[in-house]
């Protein structure tokens, strides 16, 4: 069970992407079991800011990321 950009590419931890409108990194990508949901957790590039969260459905395709480039 997986999230996914909106070109159904699998989220993974590393990954540069867009969300909200912002450049960010994907810091993690967390399976939570339990409730069948994905933690999200990323840094907008731009700022200096904190890690930022958001908890998807399994499976979530056109969430808002969209992916920039990916490291290998």
């Amino acid at each position: 069970m997986c999230g996914f950009y909106d070109d159904e590419q699998k989220i993974k931890k590393g990954d540069r992407a867009v969300y909200n409108n912002e450049s960010v990194t994907i810091i993690s990508a967390k399976h939570i079991t339990n409730d069948k949901t994905m933690d999200i957790v990323y840094k907008i590039d731009t700022a200096d800011s904190q890690k930022l969260l958001v908890n998807i459905p399994y499976k979530t395709v056109g969430y808002g990321f969209e992916l920039l480039n990916r490291v290998t």
